[in-house]
Formats: structure tokens, C-alpha cells, sequence
């Protein structure tokens, strides 16, 4: 613990009590040997020390006739001065006879110089210092809490405010502050205490600009600060120039600068009020000072004596630590009784210390109470509050508003609702916050942003920070989005309103090209009248000639195709994702297939012309189908061994998660790879038989012949494919509107261009050339040879 002045861990004794028994009658008389101060700097201190204990005393002795009615045990006190020095305590052990007890005061440098004499002495050591380096001692007993209980009150007070995530330290790295601040860490680990910044800088450093910003930039909140005055005092200066000393911020100090005189001139004394008001508000710990009825009755009578006989009384205060010592006292008698109940059990230091396990008692400063192995008093902790109502009645130090009390295991999970008093805790009064409001601070301050608004279309400002929750762009519920994702080439929200108005924006692409896609569609259910009229109902030999089953099966799958697209329209979704493989897939092969098995007719009348070796159209509708079933086998295996998906992706091109179509189940992205290349492979395998058809069938010369037309249609659709796939591949990841634009119109090109190439010629020749008359019964004039004259001499009738 710090060394302060005329505060909690001023140097105020080293009291050795050395047990002598002495048999007069019945009394046995136990001799308190105590090293106080009384000469020095501390002299005044030391002297309201020696006296409270030897006042105590009284006190004690009345106790004892009541445990002992038939043979009094008394107690006396024998002072020696230390003159405040550890060679001075040294000194007065090595001239004064130990037997079993000594008591050591608050000062740890003191204690622990003392500690290994008194150990090799195998005495009952009691305590009122607060050092971790004691307790490796067997034969201490520590009556002052140590630090490690304080860091942790002070995690567990953050935890009970619901301020877990708020939370930033400063602390000095002297022993003091290193130990309090181990044990605050580790205990905010146990309980999921969130510690933004945790700086630490050597006592007494001035320029502390850079450690208090840091803690600042954290965005911390709670401010916990485990030092001394002094560097309290450097602290408060630089965070006044941050700002920090307002309504957003709450300070908690440990109990060494949890008092006034942080504010406090420490040469004239005086109060800055100005000071302390913009520090109202802040919550401490302390040490339990003495307090309740029994220390009542103590300041009655302190207050009634002499004060040349007891230094400092006459007036209701004594020093911070001098009632731990009259409770030490109090625990020991207490023992000996414990240790008295067992016939021919000895006094020795390890039985006295092994029975406060079963020592309880009201003492001074509250419950006094042991932990398991009796050598460390229970700790409780007093919560404070430095108050506005106080400095109206010109109180300028910090109330006790609660108390902190140890429970039976120190890692007990505390109760995580924040509306019931946590089980360590119990307050007397209410904090009082900055402003003297008594209501909790919101210390979650966080910066402003900017949003989009998917809903309502439009850019807003969230002023606080924490109103609006951003959520992912991943499908319908999502709303407000991160302003980051307008206009960034993505459909990020459900309505699109997120790229309505940019330079680039894919709603008026979508309108454009929707208009197109519906007027291609247009045009394709009017070739499937037109072919349904003149094919079937106003039989006309230029749609005959072309087999209207397989013109009405073309216009289908392409409208099929045009269908698949709109898929690609607005933001990605599992469904859109399954529509754009299973139409686009589905209409391509059956497109392909239908110009095959004309172009195979043909190929098939070309190289027999001298019988007639006829396909039905119903054995090429199978023949079709047949085509067909391969790729449909493919995409159920690709539907569910690879899942199209929508689902959020990281974009090379932004690194901001964006709401694509992937591919997941069992085999994900290679298994996308796999099916997508074997539909490819297997289209690629039907064009280039198709190319082979074209060429060989390019010299026919009949009726109406189309062959090279549909050679045509194949290598339109055989370059698309060529150049749209490698490209596409390359640009998906990095520019998603020049892809989209690509993949569109490379479908809806290959189906309108084979649209127009199959029925263009058929609607000029009918409705231009033939005015919708019936086509006079002709034979080709430019006949090359016998060959062809067969083929086409063949009635129309007879061939398809």
C-alpha cells in the first residue's frame, strides 16, 4: 500500500506484544510490548495511535472479566518508539522479549522487515498492514485486507453498475498500484469485464499527456485510477485539459487517492471547491473504518478524556488503523477461549492461530471474521462517493454510501442481473453522479455515423452513436446499413435504394434492360403464334419446311432463357440463385439440341439421297429429351451436393461483405467448378457436332433449306460462350456491374440472334414476298446435279 500522510497508510505503529504469564492469584497477565512512532515526522500520528490502543485496552480487559469470571485475564501496554524507521522496529524487537504475540501496524515496509524474526520466533503474529508479501508467512494473521481484494471490489463494483464494457485503468506501478491492478485484471477476466486500456507510469511522473489520451482514445467511460495523492493530483490536471471531468465519464479511485486531498492544496489546506465539484460524482473504496454502536460508545468515552492523557482524544476521530489494532487484541482473546474448550491443548502460536477459524465477533469496524486457514480476516471494503449534498453541508471528503463483503469463495459468479443488488454488496444510500444526479450515467457515448436507410431510402445520421444498430446486408430484414455500401457497384438492399442515383447504378441498368428482355420475350411468343398459325393452322410450306415442333420447342426454351435472367435482377436470393443455373442451363441445351437434330435430318437426307430414310419428329423430340436428361441429372447432383446459396462474401473488390450467390452443402465451391464445367463440356461436345452438321450439309440446296442459318445459330452461340466465360471469370470478383452486364447480354444476344436467324427469313418470306399467299409448288432452279434434283424433287410431305 502507498505511504501517505496522516491518511490510511501513514506510518502510525509497529506494536510487538510479547505475552509474558504472570501467576498472581488467580489473574494471568498478558503484556502488550507496542513500538509507536512518538518521536519524528510522525510523532503526532503515532501518539493518537498508542493511545486509542491503550483506551482499547480498557475496553478489552472488560471483555475478559465476562470470559473469565474465575480468573481474569489482563491486559497491559508497554510503548516503545521506532521513530518512524524500519531500523528503529528492528531495533526495539531485538531489545524487547518475544513470547506469542506480536501485533505490527499498517506499514508494510516495517512488517515485512520484522516478518522473518518473528517467524524463526514461531509467534502469533497479528497485523494491521496490508501486504501480499505477508501472507507467506504461516505465523501471521492479517487483520487489513490486502490489495488483491481491493482490485477485485473494484472490478465487481464496475460489473454491478452494468458499465462492462466501458472500462479504462491508470495506475501506478509502484507495489501498491501493481498489485491492485493484477488483481483488478485478473478478476475483470473472471467475470467478462471488457478493459479498453490499461496504462501504467512511474510515481511520481508529471507529463502524463500521452497516457491520459490513450486511455481517452479508447473510448473508456469508467476511469478506474490505482495510485497515490500525488499522482492523482498530476492525473487530474491532464484530464481536465481532455475534458474529462464531465457528465460522460465516471472516476473511481482506489482507497489511497479516494480522498479530499486530491483536491486539497497541500501547503495552506484549502478546498478547491471548483475542482471538487467537476470531481462529484466519483466512487472510491476504503478500507472499513471504525463505525456502528460499539465505536459509538468508544467515541463517547474518547471524547470524555484527558488529552494530555490520551493523545488526540477529546473530539470524535481517531486515526485511520489504530481501531484494527484493538480488534486484533479482541480476536486473540477470543482464540485463547477456542483454544481453552479442548483439555491440554496448548497456546502455541499454530493453535491460537487454527482457532480463529471459529473467532467471529462485532468489533469496532464492523463483523470481524477469519477465512479458512485463520490467518486473514474476511475483507470487507466500505463503497464511497464524493457528493454534492455533502459539500452544501461543508463536508468536502467522501461518504460511505455501501459496503463490500467478501464472500465464503471469492470467484462466486456474481448475479448477472443488474436490477438485483449483487449478493457482496449492500448500500446505504444511492450514488450521487455527476451534477448531484441520482440517476445512473448512460457512460456508452459513442461517436456519430451515417447510415443508410434502406426502408426509407435516403442517407441519416445516428447523433448518438448506439440508436441505430447496423446490420449486415443479407436480405430482406436488413435495414440500416453502413453508408459505406451506397453506390458501391452492389445491390445491398432489398429494394435497391442503396444504388438508386449513383454514376454506375444498377436500377436503371435493370430498367433498361428489363424493357429489352420483355420485347425480346414479346417477340418470342410471337414466333410461337406465328409458328402455331402458318405450321399447324395456315399450313405454309416455309414453316413446314423448317419442322414447327422444333421452331415452337426454340421459342419455348428461349423464353425459358429470358426468364432465367430476370433471376439476376435485385439482390441475390437462394431462390434467384437456383433460377439463374437450373432455367439458364436447362434452356441452353434444349436450344442447342432443337438446331442439332435439324441440322442431323438434314445431314442425316443428304447422305442417302437415293432412299428416303425419314426421322418422325416424335423420335426427335425423344431424341431431344434425351439430350436434355444428362444436364438435368447434373444439376439435381450440383442442387444438392452444391447448393447454389445466396449468402455474404468478403468482395476483393471493396473487402466489404456483400450478399452473392455461392455455393455450399457438401462440395461447395468445388463441386460449383466440377458441375459447371461438366454442363459446359457437354454443351461444347453438342456444338462442335453441331459445327460438324453445318459444314457437312453447307452445299444442300432444297426447299427452303436453313442449314446455314442454323450453322449460323451454332457459331454465334459457340462464340458467346468462348468469349463470355474466361472474361466473366476474371472480372466477377472485382467489377460485379461490368460481369452483370456481360452475362446478360451474352444470353439474351445468343437467343435473340437465333431467334432471328431461324424465323427472320420465315416472316419476310410469308408476310413481304408471299403477302400471306399460299407458296407456289417450285422446283429448284439452280440444281447442280442429280443429287440434289432427287432431294429436292422429294415431297416436302414425305421428309419431315
Amino acid at each position: 500500500m502507498e505511504k501517505k500522510t496522516n491518511i490510511i497508510c501513514a506510518l502510525w505503529a509497529v506494536t510487538l506484544v510479547a505475552i509474558f504469564v504472570v501467576v498472581s492469584g488467580q489473574d494471568t497477565v498478558i503484556i502488550c510490548n507496542g513500538l509507536f512512532p512518538l518521536t519524528g515526522k510522525d510523532a503526532k500520528q503515532g501518539g493518537i495511535e498508542e493511545a486509542v490502543v491503550r483506551k482499547g485496552i480498557e475496553r478489552i480487559n472488560e471483555l475478559s472479566k465476562l470470559l473469565f469470571p474465575n480468573s481474569s485475564v489482563i491486559f497491559t501496554l508497554t510503548s516503545s518508539d521506532t521513530e518512524s524507521t524500519v531500523s528503529g522496529a528492528l531495533s526495539a524487537v531485538s531489545s524487547i522479549p518475544i513470547s506469542a504475540l506480536v501485533l505490527t501496524s499498517s506499514d508494510r515496509a516495517v512488517a515485512e522487515a520484522v516478518a522473518p524474526i518473528l517467524q524463526q520466533a514461531a509467534v502469533a503474529h497479528f497485523t494491521t498492514c496490508a501486504s501480499e508479501g505477508l501472507t507467506k508467512y504461516s505465523n501471521i494473521v492479517q487483520m487489513v485486507p490486502t490489495e488483491k481484494h481491493q482490485g477485485a471490489v473494484l472490478a465487481e463494483l464496475i460489473y454491478h453498475f452494468n458499465w462492462k464494457f466501458t472500462v479504462g485503468v491508470l495506475s501506478s506501478s509502484s507495489p501498491y498500484g501493481a498489485e491492485l491492478l493484477s488483481r483488478f485484471i485478473s478478476r475483470s477476466n473472471e467475470i467478462d469485464l471488457s478493459v479498453l486500456a490499461s496504462q501504467q507510469f512511474y510515481p511520481g511522473t508529471q507529463e502524463l499527456w500521452q497516457i491520459v489520451s490513450t486511455v481517452k482514445s479508447s473510448q473508456a467511460r469508467v476511469i478506474v485510477n490505482l495510485m497515490g495523492v500525488s499522482d492523482m493530483q498530476t492525473v487530474i490536471r491532464h484530464a481536465e485539459r481532455l475534458d474529462m471531468l464531465t457528465d460522460k465519464y465516471v472516476w473511481l479511485c482506489s482507497d489511497a487517492c479516494s480522498t479530499s486531498q486530491i483536491f486539497t492544496d497541500p501547503e495552506t489546506g484549502k478546498v478547491d471547491e471548483k475542482l471538487r465539484n467537476k470531481f462529484a460524482g466519483m466512487l472510491g473504496t476504503h478500507y472499513q473504518t471504525g463505525h456502528g454502536r460499539l465505536y459509538e460508545e468508544f467515541l463517547d468515552e474518547w471524547e470524555k478524556e484527558d488529552i494530555f492523557q490520551f493523545a488526540g482524544s477529546g473530539k470524535r476521530e481517531t486515526s485511520y488503523f489504530a481501531p484494527y489494532g484493538i480488534e486484533a487484541l479482541g480476536a486473540y482473546l477470543l482464540a485463547i477461549v477456542e483454544v481453552g474448550k479442548t483439555p491440554g491443548k496448548t497456546y502455541s502460536a499454530e493453535n491460537i492461530i487454527s482457532a480463529l477459524v471459529n473467532v467471529s465477533f462485532e468489533g469496532v469496524t464492523g463483523l470481524v471474521s477469519f477465512d479458512n486457514d485463520g490467518r486473514e480476516r474476511r475483507a470487507v471494503f466500505d463503497i464511497v462517493n464524493l457528493r454534492y449534498d455533502s459539500l452544501r453541508a461543508d463536508y468536502t471528503d467522501f461518504v460511505r454510501i455501501g459496503v463490500w463483503t467478501e464472500g465464503a469463495d471469492e470467484n462466486d459468479v456474481i448475479d448477472t442481473n443488474v436490477d438485483l443488488i449483487a449478493p457482496r454488496f449492500n448500500f446505504t444510500f444511492k450514488p450521487q453522479f455527476h451534477g448531484g444526479s441520482y440517476d445512473f450515467p448512460d457512460l456508452d457515448v459513442r461517436n456519430s455515423f451515417d447510415y443508410w436507410s434502406c426502408n426509407d431510402g435516403e442517407e441519416k445520421t445516428d447523433e448518438t452513436g448506439k440508436s441505430v444498430r447496423l446490420e449486415k446486408p443479407d436480405g430482406q430484414g436488413a435495414n440500416n446499413i453502413d453508408n459505406s455500401y451506397r453506390c458501391d457497384e452492389f445491390i445491398d438492399c432489398y429494394n435497391m435504394s442503396d444504388e438508386w442515383g449513383c454514376p454506375v447504378s444498377f436500377p436503371v441498368l435493370f430498367i433498361v434492360y428489363g424493357i429489352f428482355l420483355f420485347l425480346f420475350i414479346c417477340f418470342a411468343v410471337f414466333c410461337l403464334i406465328f409458328t402455331c398459325v402458318f405450321g399447324f393452322c395456315i399450313r405454309r410450306k416455309r414453316i413446314r419446311a423448317s419442322s414447327p415442333t422444333f421452331l415452337i420447342i426454340m421459342c419455348l426454351a428461349a423464353i425459358l432463357g429470358y426468364g432465367g435472367l430476370f433471376a439476376f435482377f435485385g439482390q441475390p436470393h437462394t431462390v434467384s440463385c437456383n433460377f439463374r443455373v437450373w432455367f439458364l442451363a436447362v434452356a441452353v441445351i434444349t436450344v442447342i439440341s432443337a438446331l442439332f437434330v435439324k441440322s442431323f435430318r438434314v445431314w442425316r437426307l443428304y447422305r442417302s439421297p437415293t432412299e428416303i430414310k425419314a426421322l418422325k419428329d416424335w423420335q426427335l423430340i425423344l431424341f431431344v429429351i434425351a439430350s436434355v436428361i444428362p444436364v438435368l441429372i447434373l444439376l439435381v447432383l450440383w442442387t444438392g451436393l452444391s447448393t447454389p446459396t445466396a449468402k455474404l462474401i468478403e468482395a476483393s473488390s471493396d473487402d466489404k461483405e456483400h450478399l452473392l450467390c455461392s455455393y455450399g452443402s457438401v462440395a461447395g465451391m468445388i463441386g460449383f467448378y466440377f458441375f459447371f464445367f461438366a454442363i459446359v463440356a457437354y454443351v461444347a461436345l453438342f456444338l462442335l457436332f453441331g459445327i460438324f452438321l453445318s459444314i457437312a450439309t453447307r452445299n444442300v440446296v432444297s426447299t427452303f433449306n436453313e442449314s446455314r442459318l442454323i450453322a449460323i445459330s451454332i457459331y454465334n452461340i459457340t462464340f458467346s460462350a468462348i468469349v463470355t466465360i474466361p472474361i466473366v471469370f476474371v472480372l466477377k470478383d472485382s467489377d460485379p456491374f461490368i460481369t452483370w452486364i456481360i452475362i446478360v447480354t451474352a444470353f439474351a444476344y445468343g437467343f435473340t440472334a437465333t431467334l432471328v436467324l431461324q424465323f427472320f427469313p420465315k416472316i419476310w418470306g410469308i408476310v413481304v414476298r408471299d403477302k400471306f399467299a399460299k407458296e407456289a409448288s417450285t422446283q429448284s432452279g439452280n440444281s447442280s446435279g442429280p443429287t440434289h434434283a432427287s432431294v429436292t424433287s422429294r415431297d416436302s410431305k414425305a421428309i419431315f
